[in-house]
């Protein structure tokens, strides 16, 4: 594996991990907030029982969903696979 491919690599894993983990920690914080206001759930149950496996939920669902707009918004390079065998 060369430079090239290397950092393509690692910025499509570190900008999908990082945009899904932000995302999935916005949505988990509002859920949580719903959980304790609305149904009147106490803070750990709210916490632990229902935000954190809806953060877990949340975040595999967004690194699937969100490489593809990503690399549309011009965020990420190019797959590296593309780079092709002159560059192994």
């Amino acid at each position: 594996m060369n430079w090239r491919r290397f950092y393509a690599t690692f910025q499509i894993w570190f900008t999908v991990g990082l945009s899904s983990a932000f995302g999935a920690g916005c949505y988990a914080v509002v859920i949580i907030g719903i959980c304790r206001k609305v149904l009147g759930v106490s803070d750990v149950i709210a916490v632990f029982g229902v935000g954190l496996p809806s953060f877990i939920a949340l975040m595999l669902f967004l690194i699937r969903l969100l490489p593809t707009p990503l690399r549309r918004a011009g965020m990420l390079s190019d797959d590296p696979i593309t780079f092709g065998p002159w560059f192994r």
